[in-house]
């Protein structure tokens, strides 16, 4: 699931009923390389999140609205139904913002900036499920999708809905909630990176 040689990437990761399934190849599609949804079964446990979102809670302006823009494009999407790898997807309702969630995608977002990385594995080794669980959120279904190197809202919500896994998790009814993580980090490889965390409780 995770590439680091190619410029610019997108990946999925969803839980969801079901069991792991093999690692797909990774493939070039316009802006950037994208690797599918990989869908596992996970639980996870409330714990006290407060002084894990401490240094999130506060963001730069600009990358709130970034993040604020990717839910309302999310919805617009979710509103219109979609194709996604060649299915139709019908109307899903709207997703709404849970702010821990959003604490989970701004974490990873900034750990893969600062330590210029691209991976739904964060630099301490923690899983999306991990970070989410962290972050206060008890849930039954998850997921994750993840994008470097877009420098827009609208960029990157149109590389996940090319992609048949992040569309799939974008389009999928099941999941109500969703946190976004914007983050910029000049100096780094890829300079944007984003992640978008999905939920169910």
């Amino acid at each position: 699931m995770v590439s680091r040689s190619l410029p610019l990437f997108l990946l999925g990761a969803a839980v969801l009923a079901g069991c792991g399934g093999p690692e797909a190849p990774v493939t070039e599609t316009g802006e950037g390389a994208l690797v599918p949804a990989v869908e596992t079964s996970e639980a996870s446990n409330a714990v006290s999140a407060f002084a894990y979102c401490d240094d999130v809670a506060t963001w730069t302006p600009a990358w709130a609205n970034l993040e604020a823009q990717v839910l309302t494009l999310v919805n617009q999407r979710r509103a219109a139904g979609a194709t996604c790898g060649g299915v139709a997807k019908p109307a899903a309702p709207a997703l709404t913002l849970d702010t821990r969630l959003r604490c989970a995608a701004r974490k990873h977002s900034r750990d893969m900036g600062t330590n210029n990385f691209m991976s739904h594995t964060g630099s301490d080794g923690t899983t999306p499920w991990q970070r989410m669980t962290s972050a206060g959120y008890t849930y039954r279904n998850a997921a994750e999708n993840v994008a470097a190197g877009y420098s827009t809202a609208a960029a990157v919500v149109n590389g996940w809905m090319a992609s048949t896994g992040h569309c799939n998790n974008i389009m999928n009814p099941v999941l109500v909630h969703l946190g976004v993580g914007y983050f910029n980090a000049p100096g780094s490889t890829y300079k944007h990176y984003w992640t978008q965390d999905f939920g169910r409780p």
